[in-house]
């Protein structure tokens, strides 16, 4: 995977104090389009460590530019996608933490090496990991909310207090801008003709597959978006790891795009008349066929019809 990865960016991008992010894209579905992602870091505000959310390759240059302005101390795996070089980072630092999203639980490839998993009751310890190492989450800088029941994604957000910052991964997304005359950040045509497919230029949501994410578990989903958008009221920037960063009233804009998104999906089952699960189906032919092979041999088995 580290051979998909491309950049261009020769610095990182500082939004506010403490805060930046790293730009680059990598190839999806073997090759067919490249996808633009973000790097996101956080500098600890009582020292120079560093939060890295989402690493990529730890090239020459990007272990430069970290160095300049601090030493990386946490390694995150926001969600069970964003996993590609969170490895090869750690073995450049191996000093940091890796703390991961629960889901990484169960992949092998990760079981001794992950130090914590992310959970909504404080960082759960990986007895599994070849080293032991006890510490504990920088949360007057960060906090931190565990969207676990979004099928086949299993995200943490982070919320940078001192810059009202909440960053998403898979969470929304951001290839429109309202401001730019254009639609921004797709590359190639194959990932254009996706987004236009998928409905995909709407600003700070998710693509419509994710419908069928968020239906596996809609009274969990709806708890989950309640609770951080309580939590999190009015933030000011919201930073993507696929589109572009908003700046400003990133609270509304989250609100209105992958909330309502999904509030839509929501209702739309709700009101749904109910049907029968393939389970029950399933379930009320075995039993219909039992009874009348029972009556059957009851009733009409040439021993029944001879004793009438």
């Amino acid at each position: 995977m580290t051979d998909s990865f491309r950049t261009t960016a020769t610095a990182l991008i500082q939004h506010d104090t403490n805060l930046w992010t790293y730009e680059g894209s990598v190839t999806m579905l073997y090759g067919l389009f490249r996808l633009p992602t973000r790097m996101t870091i956080i500098r600890l505000s009582k020292s120079n460590q560093l939060i890295v959310i989402s690493p990529f390759p730890p090239t020459d240059l990007l272990q430069t530019l970290l160095a300049e302005i601090g030493q990386v101390q946490y390694i995150i795996i926001p969600n069970e996608h964003h996993t590609f070089w969170a490895l090869k980072f750690l073995a450049r630092y191996p000093q940091a933490y890796l703390i991961a999203t629960s889901e990484m639980k169960s992949d092998e490839k990760f079981r001794k090496h992950v130090h914590a998993y992310f959970t909504n009751d404080g960082l759960e310890c990986n007895p599994h990991c070849t080293t032991t190492l006890s510490f504990d989450w920088p949360v007057q800088d960060v906090e931190y909310y565990c969207f676990y029941h979004i099928k086949y994604i299993h995200e943490v957000l982070f919320y940078h207090r001192p810059t009202s910052t909440l960053i998403v991964t898979d969470l929304a997304f951001n290839y429109y801008e309202e401001s730019s005359e254009q639609r921004i950040r797709a590359q190639g045509f194959l990932f254009r003709t996706y987004l236009w497919l998928a409905d995909g230029y709407r600003r700070a949501c998710v693509t419509k597959p994710f419908q069928y994410f968020f239906k596996k578990d809609l009274e969990g989903n709806k708890q989950d978006f309640d609770e951080m958008l309580t939590r999190y009221r009015n933030f000011d920037r919201l930073i993507v790891a696929h589109g572009m960063v908003i700046e400003h009233g990133g609270y509304d804009a989250l609100k209105s795009g992958t909330y309502k998104f999904f509030l839509d999906c929501y209702k739309k089952t709700k009101e749904r008349p109910r049907s029968w699960s393939t389970e029950a189906k399933l379930g009320i032919g075995l039993v219909t066929g039992t009874v009348l092979l029972y009556l059957c041999q009851r009733y009409f088995s040439p021993r029944s019809l001879l004793t009438k």
